[in-house]
């Protein structure tokens, strides 16, 4: 009777030994908030190690036993499998994974005509089954400078593609990476799988009666599981489009340089006529005409010389300024081909009445007409001739410019 007793003590421990592989105590998810290790804490009391030929390399993988003692369903839960695993099989029988190559390629190369190049690269990749990821073209579409390209085109594709290139201009620089991450994806694929089982576990452990504190804990350790398998299926997703398809970074540039499709004047050399007006003219002459040239950088920067004829017995006068003006914003800023309001300050030196002093005005003007080739315009400046006897003066011009 007591051997009958003491068996069927060891019965009922041995019982809840096996129970606990199933089933963890529920306070380990607070003690151990990542399910992964508890998975490997469980199964760790048994490995074997094997080697597997992947991507033309030898790498390692761990296989995981579970105890005799414990029985074929703590293995079937580890594995996800609803029967008993399977044999391994032989090393030799084992079939060896291809090669998992990212294949990235940067070519720089001159063509006689970066637009055209563009379109025919675009109707090549699309014929050879990838496809043009961006597109950028520097310039008009017949005269235009450069063009960058990234495309997409199948592995098997991108040797022919390269040699189709090579025939189209000429190759400046050239360089291809093959990354090999079939080793990245074997571990994604373990990884899944193992999270796949923690998440299975969880979903059982969630199904029992547990105090309500336990089951909040479970949902966020659930919770932070899928969005573990939602991060790694993505990253696996990400790879794999990269392995179908190589990815090549293509610059075009035209031989020759850049073409200027649009000249651009440095200055506006000019003539114009000019008057001169004094406020308080005394026994002098109040107006006078005469005329000049002008040096017109930008509209902030100007160059004008003048000269008025002698009159009534007065000497000739002389105007040499330069100065800066802007134009509205509101009015156009200057872009428009008719009426360009602009504001500005002028300063130099002058000879009225036989004599030099310092000039300073300010300056009201209206572009009549601008074109790239010719441009007409009037001004009207308040002016003042700094000596002992100041005048001040207004001084108008008429003039018209041309691009140099």
């Amino acid at each position: 009777m007591l051997r009958i007793l003491v068996l069927l003590s060891l019965y009922g421990c041995a019982a809840k030994r096996y129970t606990a592989f199933d089933s963890p105590p529920q306070s380990a998810l607070a003690n151990r908030p990542s399910a992964w290790q508890d998975i490997t804490v469980v199964n760790r009391r048994d490995e074997a190690e094997e080697s597997v030929t992947l991507s033309g390399t030898t790498s390692s993988r761990r296989v995981f036993a579970a105890p005799a003692a414990v029985g074929s369903a703590v293995g079937n839960l580890f594995s996800g499998q609803t029967s008993a695993p399977p044999t391994a099989q032989p090393l030799a029988a084992q079939k060896t994974d291809p090669e998992k190559l990212v294949v990235e390629a940067w070519i720089e190369m001159r063509v006689d005509d970066p637009a055209k190049a563009t379109a025919e690269i675009r109707a090549k990749v699309e014929a050879a089954g990838g496809r043009v990821i961006s597109e950028n073209v520097i310039g008009p579409q017949d005269k235009a400078s450069s063009a960058a390209m990234e495309l997409r085109v199948p592995p098997l594709e991108a040797a022919g593609f390269q040699s189709w290139l090579a025939a189209k201009g000429l190759v400046q620089s050239r360089r291809v990476l093959a990354t090999d991450v079939g080793k990245q994806l074997f571990d994604q694929e373990l990884a899944l799988k193992n999270l796949d089982v923690t998440m299975t576990r969880l979903q059982k452990i969630a199904e029992k009666d547990a105090p309500m504190k336990e089951l909040i804990e479970i949902e966020t350790e659930m919770t932070r599981v899928r969005g573990q398998i939602e991060r790694i299926k993505g990253e696996q997703r990400w790879l794999l489009d990269r392995v179908a398809f190589a990815t090549i970074t293509l610059t075009l540039t035209r031989e020759g340089g850049p073409v200027e499709f649009a000249p651009h004047a440095r200055i506006h050399p000019g003539l114009h006529l000019a008057t001169l007006t004094l406020i308080d003219p005394g026994t002098r002459p109040k107006s006078r005409i005469g005329g000049g040239g002008t040096i017109h950088i930008k509209r902030w920067l100007t160059f004008d010389l003048d000269v008025f004829p002698r009159r009534e017995g007065d000497s000739r006068a002389v105007i040499g300024t330069f100065g800066s003006a802007l134009y509205s914003s509101f009015l156009g800023g200057g872009r428009r081909s008719f009426l360009n309001p602009y504001l500005g300050y002028r300063f130099g030196v002058g000879y009225l009445s036989g004599e030099s002093s310092a000039v300073i005005g300010a300056e009201v003007g209206l572009e009549l007409y601008k074109h790239k080739y010719v441009q007409i315009e009037a001004s009207l400046r308040a002016i003042a001739f700094l000596r002992d006897d100041t005048d001040a003066a207004l001084h108008g011009q008429l003039g018209l410019a041309i691009p140099f």
